[in-house]
């Protein structure tokens, strides 16, 4: 171990010398090229248990996390809307007081991050809010569950950023982006389990022990948190070289840091004043920011598509489709979203041009809100519209891998990612009751409007990202290409004394 520990700081010592290159200009090949093939073994048996421990854990977190987000929506169409008597836009306070919490808590749960394990941390809270899931079961009226949404959306704030920052942490380059989009797809997977689930608990659960089937929905969804919460203290690693999970090696600890070295990605240090002022000084945090948060809104536009389905009336004034019905048929929008995703990652990795997938997400959803826009008589036409709002949700884990490529640190990752997120609850807070008010689903006035014009924003700020981060590694390579220029003149300078050193010495010997 002591040999390891002084490799390693040799190669943290080496990455100060290195190109200034962003990360993403690595070629990784190339890296691979310049190892042995016993090393290359050894890392891909590594990234398998990396994959098997940490990507299984972080997916089935995350689907327990937008189960415990989201499921108030289903128990509302299954009954809870008159169980509890909820009326008017009540149903938007329900987000509304989650997102409070959540952006409230957001930020200082990130910077706590960078000084508590993460292993502790992240289980530990969502621990705590599926205790908090399994009491909206015995809320007896909407204030009661205004407060739990509330702490619920506390505890909930470091799930996301967290767990995309130990994703960064843990991942290269090349690595990165399809992780973030197999994590990414945990979100349409959880709406169809909980689709699923609360379909086949109102018909085989409703009564059940005197409670209906919206009750239970929140009884089970509890019990899965706790058992995930409780798996994530022996699977969730820490930092890269730090970490001690029983599943990683001491070589394999050793060797998840020296990766993170030769892709140029930083060991967590402490987070300084004037690190901040970097962060906060540098483009990258307000370009990004700009561009996830105008995808992020956009997103909503799809949020309530149960509510137009529950719309529709037959002749007689009798509600079209039965509540298992309502809850199945967002299925197939789901499973749009998880092709999609695991799609556009998987060519955006293969052939590049990150601005350009992003950018054709955002034109399908620029339909579909147009369309929608317009609200035409066709109930099939607006049925196609509502489901190619689907297919723009990998834009989002494609820029996050962009932002983490050309952001070495982790705490300047951690910080923007957490600004980022909690602009967008922050708005989201109180702009969706204005946007997509409940009493006037499904033909908001205003709704898809707005959510065409944010996928316009969505593209005209990543583009903006593209040239800046074009225009940052030009000026970088120019200077590292001057500073090239020097060392070779002052080396030639060197060599020129020496010469006459040489040749002094060598005429004073002969006289």
């Amino acid at each position: 171990m002591p040999n390891n520990t002084t490799s390693l700081q040799s190669q943290e010592e080496d990455v100060e010398k290195t190109s200034p290159q962003t990360s993403s200009d690595i070629d990784v090949d190339q890296v691979s090229l310049a190892t042995s093939e016993s090393e290359r073994i050894a890392e891909k048996r590594f990234l398998r248990r990396l994959d098997v421990c940490l990507m299984t854990w972080a997916w089935l977190a995350y689907i327990i996390k937008q189960l415990d987000t989201s499921n108030y929506k289903a128990a509302y169409v299954s009954g809870m809307r008159e169980d509890l008597g909820i009326v008017g836009n009540q149903l938007n306070y329900f987000d509304t007081f989650f997102r409070i919490g959540y952006a409230l808590f957001l930020i200082p749960s990130q910077l706590v991050l960078l000084k508590v394990r993460p292993s502790l941390w992240l289980p530990g809270l969502e621990l705590c809010w599926g205790v908090l899931t399994g009491l909206m079961a015995v809320a007896t009226n909407v204030k009661g569950m205004y407060a739990i949404r509330f702490f619920i959306g506390v505890c909930e704030a470091s799930s996301y950023p967290g767990i995309i920052c130990i994703l960064c942490n843990w991942y290269t380059p090349a690595e990165l982006a399809s992780r973030i989009a197999i994590f990414g797809t945990s979100y349409p997977a959880a709406n169809i389990f909980v689709s699923s689930m609360q379909a086949a608990l109102y018909k085989g659960m409703e009564g059940y022990g005197g409670l209906p089937g919206w009750k239970w929905l929140f009884i089970f969804n509890a019990l899965m948190t706790v058992i995930v919460a409780a798996g994530g203290f022996f699977l969730l690693p820490d930092n890269p070289g730090e970490t001690k999970v029983f599943w990683l090696s001491p070589e394999q600890n050793v060797l998840s840091r020296a990766r993170m070295i030769r892709v140029r990605k930083l060991a967590p240090t402490v987070l300084t004043r004037s690190k901040v002022k970097k962060i906060f000084s540098s483009w990258i945090i307000y370009a990004f920011t700009a561009a996830y948060a105008c995808w992020s809104f956009s997103q909503n536009s799809n949020a309530y598509t149960i509510l137009f389905f529950n719309s529709i009336k037959n002749s007689d004034g009798t509600a079209k489709f039965s509540v298992p019905t309502l809850n199945a048929i967002m299925i197939p929008g789901y499973f749009l979203q998880i092709i999609a995703m695991l799609a556009c990652s998987w060519a955006c990795g293969r052939w590049g041009n990150r601005l350009g997938w992003i950018v054709g997400q955002e034109v399908t959803l620029f339909i579909g809100a147009v369309i929608l826009s317009v609200w035409p008589a066709s109930f099939g036409l607006k049925t196609f519209a509502y489901y190619i709002l689907w297919l723009s949700n990998a834009a989002g884990p494609i820029m996050i891998a962009w932002m983490a490529d050309i952001c070495p640190s982790p705490e300047e990752r951690s910080i923007i990612i957490g600004v980022s997120v909690t602009f967008v609850f922050i708005i989201d807070a109180w702009a969706n009751i204005l946007v997509y008010p409940t009493v006037s689903a499904p033909n908001y006035p205003a709704g898809h409007k707005v959510a065409a014009s944010y996928s316009v924003g969505c593209m005209a700020f990543t583009g903006l990202f593209w040239y800046l981060e074009r225009r940052t590694r030009a000026s970088r390579e120019l200077a590292f290409e001057g500073e090239q220029e020097r060392e070779r003149e002052h080396e030639e300078e060197e060599r020129s004394k020496e010469r006459e050193t040489e040749t002094e010495t060598g005429g004073g010997e002969k006289a």
